[in-house]
């Protein structure tokens, strides 16, 4: 998807308005005149209006309508096998397991997501405290399968591992990792008072391998 894609796709899921800064950081805009731009070309279009509310300057959609947004914004080749995917959960696992042993994390275990192994997905320690990780990938589309509603049943899976995790441990440190893409951000941010209470992080994944901490 486009940077104006993404954001119209955001702010279909946020009608009180959303302003340029956060657009940025919840979307991982590079740039936050990037952001700004897109957003005027948005208004421009007739797509967007900005209006200024509590001295800042909210985005809200007008109603019109935006190039098709694709459900899976990635493109693989026709017949790929799922596990192939970069938004496969063994996938996913991996990278975050990279990124903390970047960071000096010990890996103490990890499920086999290919057998689907119950348990906690990543448990690392560093300087003698433990990080539990629950993963998840995105879906991909099948004639039985809207990735859109299945992403949905699957991010509430591991916000539940956020509860039951916490129930566990009061002192453990928590995240949630998945593939970073606009559906998640959007859900993530329709509970954002949650995310102080049972204190954890979320580790966004990108394409790349690059895994952003929130």
């Amino acid at each position: 998807m486009t940077v104006k894609q993404r954001i119209f796709a955001y702010l279909q899921s946020h009608p009180e308005g959303v302003d340029d800064s956060e657009l940025t950081r919840v979307l991982g805009i590079k740039y936050h005149a990037q952001t700004n731009a897109c957003c005027r070309e948005l208004e421009n279009d007739g797509l967007v209006i900005r209006r200024r509310v509590n001295g800042a300057i909210l985005n809200f959609l007008t109603g019109k309508n935006i190039a098709p947004i694709p459900e899976e914004p990635f493109v693989v080749p026709k017949g790929t096998p799922y596990k192939e995917m970069w938004i496969w959960e063994g996938n996913i696992q991996k990278q975050v397991i990279k990124h903390l042993q970047t960071y000096d994390f010990q890996i103490l275990s990890e499920t086999d997501t290919e057998r689907r192994q119950r348990g906690i997905d990543i448990m690392a320690e560093k300087n003698g405290k433990q990080l539990w990780v629950s993963v998840k990938g995105f879906p991909r589309r099948t004639e039985k399968t809207n990735p859109s509603v299945q992403a949905a049943h699957w991010f509430k899976q591991v916000i539940f591992d956020m509860l039951d995790y916490r129930g566990r441990d009061e002192n453990v440190s928590l995240a949630v990792a998945l593939p970073d893409f606009t559906r998640y951000h959007a859900m993530a941010k329709k509970i954002s008072w949650f995310k102080p209470v049972a204190r954890f992080n979320y580790f966004w994944v990108r394409e790349n391998g690059e895994v952003v901490v929130e």
